[in-house]
């Protein structure tokens, strides 16, 4: 059962990885799931799943986490990336912001019974942390649209703090 806090599990298929985000998905787990994630891309990963059946919300950071993943893959020319049926929550989130038309939606699911391991937050990085939530916000103000426009302003605050990537 997911916490009130979320928990991010991961299984892989090869070169798939597969998250499930259960609860709450925030820069919390921002961070382990992109050093994860990072780690298996140059161990030769091509494809990144990320369900979300049972997740009831995700912040800023956590949907400027997946922008990130999305765009890692596609730089390398041959990636493939999908959210995987997105609980209604964040269905209404994804249209709100405009990103249920940049970021792939699969329908179904993985099967409850593969075997999932929990990410782990690991060693408290306070730079690394900083430097995922601006490079996540930093995404989602390169967007176009009327969302972006209040991300470009969360950047021009973000940049005054020289420890978060600038």
């Amino acid at each position: 059962m997911a916490s009130a806090q979320g928990t991010v599990r991961v299984h892989e298929q090869g070169q798939m990885v597969i998250f499930r985000v259960e609860g709450r998905a925030t820069m919390t787990q921002s961070l382990p799931l992109r050093r994860f994630a990072e780690q298996r891309l140059a161990a030769g990963a091509n494809a990144f799943r990320v369900d979300l059946s049972d997740c009831t919300y995700m912040d800023s950071t956590f949907l400027g986490t997946l922008l990130f993943l999305k765009g890692a893959l596609d730089r390398r020319g041959h990636g493939d990336f999908a959210l995987v049926a997105p609980s209604p929550l964040c269905c209404r989130l994804l249209q709100q912001m405009g990103l249920d038309e940049i970021l792939p939606v699969q329908a179904a699911g993985p099967a409850e019974a593969l075997p999932w391991t929990e990410l782990a937050e690991g060693t408290p990085d306070v730079n690394a942390f900083k430097r995922t939530v601006h490079q996540a916000h930093q995404e989602l103000a390169n967007l176009e649209g009327p969302a972006a426009e209040a991300f470009r302003a969360v950047m021009r605050c973000l940049d005054k703090d020289p420890g978060t990537g600038k």
